[in-house]
C-alpha cells in the first residue's frame, strides 16, 4: 500500500524523520559551465547583482593575478583559439598546465574576497579539496536557430551567414570549453548527470534562469521568509 502524500499525517511524520530532511545552505562558491549562446553570462550576471555574489569569468579572474601571469593567461588562451586539441593534448602539455594552474590561483583568490560565482573556468572537485562549499551548475539550449541568433549578435561572429558557418563557429566555443574542463576533471563537461543542477535556458528563459540561479545564494531560512 502506498503512502498517502497527500495526507497532514504523512508529512507531518515525514517533518521528523531525518531521512527526508536536508538542510540547504548557500555555497561558498557556484561553478557554472554554460553552452556557448545559452545566454549562461549575462544570467549569472544579473543574478549575482540580486544574489550579493561576486561574478567571475576568465577576464575577471586573470585580473587577480600578476602583470606577468596575467600575460602569460593571455597569450596561451589566444593560441588555444587556433588550436585542435583533445583534453588529453592538455593535460601533457606544460604550458597549459602551468596556466591552469594560475586560473585555480585566482579562483582560489576570488573565493577568500566573499561568496562568488566562477563562470567556466571553475572545477568543483578542486575547489571542494580547499575546504569550500561547491555547487555546479550547467546552462544548455536546445534551439540551435536562436543561438545562431544569439552568435551573430557577438562582435567576432557578426560577420557570419549561413547556419554552417554560425554552427562551427558555436561548436569551437563549447569545445574550448569542453576540453580546458575535461582536462582538469573527472566528469565531463556538459554531461548532465556530472552537475548539481541543470537548467534549460530555451524553456525557462532569462528571468527565471537568473532567479533559479539566485536561489543558490540564498540561505534556507532567508528562503523562507
Amino acid at each position: 500500500m502506498r503512502d498517502d502524500v497527500h495526507s497532514k499525517e504523512f508529512w507531518a511524520g515525514v517533518q521528523k524523520k531525518t531521512t527526508f530532511q536536508k538542510k540547504f545552505e548557500k555555497p561558498d562558491c557556484i561553478v557554472l559551465d554554460s553552452e556557448y549562446c545559452s545566454m549562461g553570462r549575462m544570467i549569472a550576471v544579473k543574478a549575482c547583482e540580486r544574489g550579493g555574489y561576486t561574478y567571475y569569468d576568465a577576464e575577471k579572474l586573470t585580473s587577480l593575478l600578476k602583470p606577468d601571469e596575467r600575460e602569460l593567461v593571455e597569450r596561451y588562451d589566444k593560441a588555444l583559439e587556433n588550436m585542435e586539441l583533445t583534453a588529453e593534448d592538455l593535460k601533457k602539455d606544460p604550458e597549459f598546465v602551468r596556466v591552469s594552474g594560475l586560473y585555480q590561483q585566482a579562483v582560489r583568490m576570488a573565493i577568500k574576497e566573499g561568496p562568488c560565482l566562477i563562470h567556466e573556468c571553475g572545477i568543483k572537485e578542486q575547489i571542494q579539496l580547499e575546504g569550500y562549499q561547491c555547487v555546479s551548475v550547467l546552462f544548455y539550449a536546445m534551439n540551435q536557430q536562436e543561438k545562431r541568433e544569439r552568435a551573430k549578435t557577438t562582435a567576432i561572429y557578426k560577420e557570419l551567414e549561413t547556419a554552417e558557418e554560425l554552427d562551427r563557429a558555436i561548436e569551437k566555443e563549447d569545445h574550448r570549453r569542453r576540453i580546458y574542463h575535461n582536462a582538469l576533471s573527472e566528469k565531463p563537461w556538459g554531461m548532465k548527470e556530472a552537475y548539481d543542477l541543470c537548467l534549460n535556458t530555451d524553456i525557462l528563459g532569462r528571468k527565471k534562469s537568473a532567479e533559479l540561479l539566485e536561489m543558490l545564494m540564498t540561505d534556507e531560512e532567508q528562503q523562507e521568509m
